[in-house]
């Protein structure tokens, strides 16, 4: 993996960067190496509240003008803090860095600490925290984090203690800001399309006027060896089921056992990818799930180990099922621990293992934002060459070096094990009685300029097999992998009066087929380190595939199987039935699930498809049969209609050849038809709550129905959409609840358009006493809005953001399967990228007013579920 040159500036600031023109997108990171791991009792979360200060602006780019820059970009933008470092990131079509920038080098100097913006994103970070505590599995992490380490800071929750938020000053905020942000402290990484030598020059421009900063404060804390198991027990009331969390002191990144390490937890759950914060994926082959998942012992196991600058801790995590004995499964985690120390692993093993990291290598490369992170993480705990150097590191872990590391760090001296235990508790609801209504980032210059994404109809073979189903093929050589992404119309909305059938379902497939049974097919994917993804979603099935080009042959033969001929074992069937009933009790513990759950039921009548959400309930669950599994396939799983999506290091005369030999076994059954939909009301306004034990933070829902992808008014209701709930910090709702007010962490709204009209909807997370309050904001921003429109520049901004925002969408091969499945899928026709920017354009404020006023705060629902009333 060569390519990044690496600079210095004379301030210290140190550069990297990457050119890479396979898609006209760039991105811009900015790494400063302050974190959680900096701070010290009292301030506690200062360093993430320092990363919100940022995007209140600089005397140059006030918090008006910055929250809308990327936006009018076309772009996409954020921030995270971790407990090693913050980092800043904009993700935009090429020809726009010099803007965002400058915009950086402004903020790392100049940004303002105003003491009224200070005082509304106190609330706004306390409603953050609020929403984590909401959560069982986050509460526990913070138990065992603060037990397992005594004296290190890597003990502080990045988000801080709330007393401590309740207490940092303005002047403590301003006295951060200026010991950490400056060169000497920074790393900026851009990798994409772009000139490099005319880069370092625009970066050298704006940074290198800075001066270079205070050495800022080292961490002095060294943690004490840990003599002893420590154990922690949190108690709360409600929960659907208990976690585990199991803990291990490891070294830190730079330590020449890393790599062992990160070869174990590929062997105990299956390798992670090589960009810190990838969500994990395969696993099923592996040791943790074959012992607890596969037993009936748990729903999810997981274990982790991410690089840090300090030695770290390697961590185990379950979710055990309802009614299975705690003791059970932390005596299996146990058990599976100490025989990697006591067993050297199998050959085949390892060797999937590597498979699996060499795999994760490639996939990391798929997009610049990836890279970037990847890049910039590990450079920041460790080196550059670190990464660069990591896959012939791991390649050289042994067997025995496996034995030698979980016997020097697994063991009950170093342990620390946490359960979070639910108590049990009354549930608390409201009557859902009807109530009366409550009082209470592409910018290129002129727009003729912007370079269409690479996607256009003469890049993209699309034929339609004799069985119905549509295959597109976009080829990108020298990308090194392959990404699949398909429909088949087989979703929620045929569960008819059996909730949860279609998940169930799609869950079942991977779970045997007519050539391989469910650990063989587990043991061939992750050997290939590829990933096989079946989803029920409330409309269609979701195909996912992600693959190495050398193995798309043998992957699309067993995508194949999964579809045409699943065989619904039924130890399998018992197996998934346990781990859905699980999933669907810890839901209904989710404020902001419930909510949703609530607002279905006031907008939609009994028998409509959009009245449930796709995970279905305990009932229904619990009594699908084998024979419901198998009857639903046969009349739902048809190939007309359906899609495939193939993207990447592959020729599409041979996709094709090897879709069709794959799937000539799908029979065709005829048209496609919607299921019926019953007649929704659209009077007065209906009202639920739900009041739930153990809760923190109240999650607010307010909708009306919306449209259909295929409505003529769809692209004036996105707009619509966009500049009330999205656009900038979540738009208007999020500039008064948010940022005016400080009331929510989040206030933003979704539009659900599909091959059904799916609800439009407004989503806040706010402390209880603030529920009235933030519910007269929404409702009256919305009339708002209704009343007078957009602003000129709000729907220019509205039109460039979509507009430039494609190319965006393009940076990965997996965007670029989705958006050309969805295209075949709503009918779009391959010209629709070349049509699309006229399409926007023609929108005008007059269709964007008409389309607000469907969303009637005099006929819509409102759902809230929080903790009880005075809690």
């Amino acid at each position: 993996m060569s390519g990044p040159r690496v600079h210095t500036l004379d301030n210290g600031l140190t550069v990297l960067i990457w050119e890479q023109h396979t898609v006209p997108v760039v991105t811009l990171w900015v790494w400063y190496r302050v974190g959680s791991r900096n701070e010290v009792p009292g301030l506690t979360g200062i360093s993430h509240w320092v990363e919100h200060m940022l995007f209140k602006g600089t005397p140059a780019r006030p918090r008006s003008v910055l929250t809308r820059l990327v936006d009018r970009l076309g772009g996409r933008w954020n921030a995270f803090t971790w407990k090693d470092y913050t980092s800043y990131f904009e993700v935009l079509p090429s020809g726009d860095l010099d803007e965002v920038v400058a915009m950086e080098a402004d903020r790392m100097a100049h940004t303002l600490f105003d003491p009224d913006e200070v005082e509304r994103e106190r609330t706004v970070i306390i409603s953050e925290r609020e929403g984590s505590e909401n959560f069982p599995a986050y509460l526990l992490r913070e138990e065992v984090d603060a037990a397992a380490y005594k004296v290190h800071p890597y003990r502080i929750p990045v988000i801080g203690w709330k007393e401590d938020l309740r207490a940092i000053t303005r002047d403590d905020l301003e006295a951060h800001y200026r010991a950490y942000y400056h060169p000497r402290n920074a790393l900026v990484v851009v990798v994409g399309a772009c000139d490099g030598d005319r880069t370092l020059e625009s970066i050298r421009r704006a940074f290198e006027p800075l001066p270079p900063g205070p050495p800022p404060p080292p961490v002095r804390a060294r943690e004490p060896r840990q003599e002893g198991e420590r154990r922690v027990v949190l108690r709360r009331p409600g929960g659907a089921t208990a976690y585990l969390h199991v803990a291990f002191h490891v070294p830190a990144a730079s330590h020449p056992d890393f790599p062992a390490l990160l070869v174990t937890d590929g062997i105990l759950s299956g390798f992670k990818s090589l960009v810190p914060f990838d969500a994990p994926s395969g696993g099923r082959s592996s040791r943790l799930y074959r012992a607890l998942v596969e037993t009936g012992l748990a729903s999810e196991v997981a274990s982790s180990v991410v690089p840090s600058i300090d030695p770290t801790l390697f961590r185990i995590t379950a979710t055990a099922r309802a009614g299975v004995d705690v003791a059970a499964v932390e005596d299996r985690v146990g058990q599976e621990v100490a025989r990697l120390a006591r067993e050297p692993v199998s050959p085949d093993e390892l060797a999937r293992a590597k498979k699996q990291a060499r795999a994760q290598l490639v996939y990391s490369r798929d997009g610049v934002s990836r890279q970037a992170l990847a890049l910039g993480a590990f450079a920041l705990v460790d080196t550059l060459d670190a990464f660069l150097t990591l896959l012939a590191r791991l390649d050289a872990v042994t067997a025995e070096d496996v034995m030698r590391v979980a016997a020097t760090y697994f063991t009950d001296r170093t342990q620390t094990t946490g359960w979070y235990v639910p108590e049990p508790a009354a549930a608390v609801a409201a009557p859902r009685a009807a109530a009366a209504a409550p009082t209470v980032f592409h910018r290129t210059g002129p727009e003729a300029g912007v370079q269409a994404p690479p996607l256009t109809p003469e890049v993209v073979t699309r034929v339609v097999l004799p069985s119905g189903l549509a295959v597109l093929v976009r080829e990108v050589p020298g990308s090194g992998s392959v990404a699949v992404h398909g429909h088949v119309r087989a979703g929620a909305m045929f569960d008819g009066d059996r909730p949860g059938l279609a998940r169930f379902t799609a869950a079942m497939l991977i779970r045997g087929t007519r050539s391989w049974s469910s650990q063989g097919l587990a043991e061939l994917l992750d050997g290939l380190g590829a990933g096989v993804s079946v989803r029920a979603d409330l409309e269609t099935v979701v195909v996912g595939l992600r693959a190495l080009a050398e193995d798309l042959p043998t992957v699309l033969s067993v995508l194949g199987e999964v579809l045409v001929a699943p065989t619904f074992p039924a130890d399998e069937v018992e197996k998934v039935r346990g781990e859905l009933l699980t999933a669907v009790q810890v839901s209904l513990q989710d404020t902001r699930h419930v909510a949703e759950r609530l607002l279905r039921e006031l907008l939609y009548p009994d028998g409509h498809p959009q009245r449930r959400v796709p995970d279905g309930d305990e009932e229904a669950v619990a009594a699908v049969t084998r024979d419901d599994l198998a009857a639903f396939h046969r009349r739902h799983y048809r190939p007309d209609g359906a899609v495939l999506a193939v993207v990447g290091d592959c020729r599409a005369g041979e996709v094709v050849d090897l879709v069709q030999r794959a799937l000539e076994a799908w029979p065709a059954a005829g048209p496609w038809r919607p299921p019926a939909t019953a007649p929704v009301s659209t009077s007065g306004v209906r009202r639920a709550e739900r009041r739930m034990a153990g809760k923190v933070q109240s999650d607010i829902a307010v909708g009306v129905p919306g449209v259909a992808r295929t409505d003529p008014a769809y692209y004036e209701t996105m707009v619509a959409n966009l500049i009330l709930g999205q656009l900038g910090l979540m738009g208007r709702l999020g500039e008064r609840v948010r940022e005016q007010q400080g009331m929510a962490y989040y206030a933003f709204s979704e539009l659900r358009a599909g091959l059904l009209a799916g609800p439009w909807l407004v989503r806040a997370g706010v402390n209880p006493a603030n529920e009235r309050a933030a519910l007269e904001a929404i409702l009256a921003e919305i009339r708002t809005f209704q009343r007078d429109g957009p602003r000129d520049d709000e729907l220019a901004d509205a039109r460039q953001f979509l507009i430039g925002s494609l190319a965006v969408r393009l940076e990965t091969l997996a965007g670029i399967a989705q958006l050309l499945a969805d295209m075949e899928l709503f009918g779009l026709g391959l010209d629709y990228l070349l049509r699309y920017p006229q399409i926007i354009r023609s929108v005008g404020a007059d269709a964007v007013v008409r389309a607000a006023r469907a969303f009637s705060t005099d006929a819509c629902g409102v759902a809230i579920a929080g903790p009880p009333v005075g809690s």
